[in-house]
């Protein structure tokens, strides 16, 4: 069995779960909440609030979710961003995740999360996630369980995707 290690600092999810209930009855349009993950990931790099990411920033997240080695990231960049003005705006962000081959080679912590994720709002209960974990085969301790309770920021019994994603950025050393 394998041990998940997160981070211990996280930031309030400012993502909001009426984003993804576009459609009559409450059923999530799946662009909704994919675009809803997509906001998570972004915010959970933009640290500072600032509304953008550097180019640093936008190549390392990428790199982090997995898109690939730092060449393709940089043609993606130059892709989305062609006036090269050093920053990444959550639109471009969005055009980038839309474009072929991205979001399929971004989506390792976007489908183990999705997983927990029952009403497709970007949050699980932490017992959804505990649950999520030992059926992948990771062992779930105490450690783990401090975490995931570290993660619900607003004590709520959930964990926002965005407070998961900033704990993997923390722990990787990705974000400091």
């Amino acid at each position: 069995m394998s041990k998940l290690k997160m981070g211990n600092k996280c930031c309030k999810c400012t993502s909001d779960k009426d984003e993804a209930y576009q459609k009559k009855g409450g059923e999530p349009n799946p662009d909704d909440y994919e675009k809803l993950y997509f906001k998570a990931e972004f915010t959970a790099m933009d640290k500072e609030n600032r509304g953008k990411l550097t180019t640093s920033e936008f190549v390392k997240l990428m790199m982090f979710l997995g898109y690939g080695e730092r060449w393709k990231v940089d043609e993606l960049l130059k892709a989305v961003n062609p006036e090269g003005d050093g920053y990444i705006t959550i639109d471009e962000f969005y055009s980038a995740m839309k474009r072929p081959g991205v979001t399929e080679g971004t989506s390792r912590l976007r489908d183990i999360f999705f997983k927990f994720d029952d009403n497709k709002d970007g949050r699980a209960t932490k017992e959804q996630i505990l649950q999520g974990f030992a059926d992948m085969g990771i062992e779930v301790d105490d450690e783990i369980k401090e975490k995931i309770n570290k993660l619900d920021t607003n004590n709520d019994g959930k964990v926002a995707y965005q407070d998961f994603v900033q704990s993997q950025l923390l722990t990787k050393g990705v974000l400091k």
